[in-house]
């Protein structure tokens, strides 16, 4: 511990559910997932903003993220600091430069989009962007591949945790739980948005050690289901079978704080909100664009489908309709109660 320093301890309250995901990494790296409150404007009810049916699509995955591992991460696994890992961490996460290589060869595979500049002179936009990907990948990529040597160690803890909980949940001794997204889907287009967000116990058999234990999705029976999620209580109980024994510490009360002499330090660090699949603002000018030029398609369904292939076609990725209607219905009930 770094001398005139002391680590500040707090109480956690833990949600009722958690995702899988976040149980791996409780398991795996000790950390434990807390209540998101969130207060319903339609309620005044104070929830736990995970799987809470009035928020869904958006929160099928957790809301936060970590973006790097923590000092005490490093120290309670037992693993080396690379004091370069933090800085290149932090410069990698926020600009995605493990998505670059991926993002190049998507715009190597676009058709030629020239555009004229005011002066006259005109450019072809993806060879621009593919040659300013490159340059920023030639400068970080050097920093990617000191994250990819530090996270490497941390692999086999995580390995390890995914099978423990694999035993449990095959055994029977911890509950998993989902949802069936063409269920949902269905539902939610009958406007039965409560009715859509019950969850069904997911089979024993559907579990296996090459899953994609990071995902919180799942195949069963040929069906897409999402928002794979376990009780806290359940991780709880079985902590003798998945948590390794804690280094003992001299903590004193303080407040409602626990302060501890012997504890190591941490560097300061935020969680980040999980990035949005798609531009809103660039699909909301698009529809803007549509509407001043008359070219709307007729009805509502036909134009939500026409945005999500302009977001499929200029980003690369595409939302699903339920995403758009939700983060556009403002501005699509406006316009088409106009026609």
């Amino acid at each position: 511990m770094t001398e005139g320093k002391l680590t500040f301890l707090t109480e956690v309250e833990l949600p009722p559910f958690c995702f899988l995901s976040e149980a791996v990494e409780w398991v795996a790296f000790g950390r434990v997932p807390q209540m998101q409150y969130h207060s319903d404007t339609s309620t005044g009810e104070a929830v736990d903003y995970r799987f809470y049916w009035r928020e869904m699509p958006d929160n099928f995955q957790p809301h936060t993220e970590y973006p790097w591992f923590d000092r005490l991460e490093f120290d309670s696994l037992g693993l080396p600091i690379n004091e370069a890992y933090f800085d290149a961490a932090e410069r990698c996460y926020y600009e995605c430069v493990a998505e670059l290589p991926n993002r190049i060869l998507e715009y190597q595979a676009k058709d030629v989009l020239i555009i004229e500049n005011e002066d006259g002179t005109a450019f072809d936009f993806y060879e621009q962007q593919i040659a300013e990907t490159q340059t920023k990948l030639a400068e970080l990529g050097p920093l990617q591949e000191i994250v990819e040597e530090v996270e490497a160690q941390f692999e086999p803890h995580y390995d390890i945790a995914c099978a423990k909980l694999f035993q449990l949940l095959a055994l029977g001794q911890i509950t998993c739980q989902s949802l069936d997204m063409e269920r949902w889907e269905r539902l939610v287009d009958e406007g039965e948005y409560e009715e859509a967000a019950r969850f069904d116990d997911v089979p024993q058999q559907a579990f296996s050690l090459a899953m994609d234990w990071a995902n919180n999705e799942l195949q069963i029976n040929g069906s897409q289901h999402v928002c794979l999620r376990v009780r806290t209580l359940d991780i709880l109980n079985n902590r003798s079978n998945l948590f390794q024994s804690g280094t003992p510490l001299s903590v004193e009360r303080f407040g409602t704080f626990y302060t501890s002499s012997n504890a190591a330090s941490t560097n300061k660090r935020v969680k980040a909100g999980r990035r949005s699949v798609v531009d809103w603002g660039l699909l909301e000018a698009q529809l803007q664009a549509m509407t001043e030029s008359g070219a709307l398609p007729e009805g509502k369904e036909n134009c939500i489908y026409e945005l999500i292939v302009f977001a499929e076609n200029t980003l690369g990725k595409g939302p699903s309709r339920t995403a758009v209607q939700r983060n556009l219905r403002r501005q699509l009930d406006a316009i088409y109660a106009q026609n």
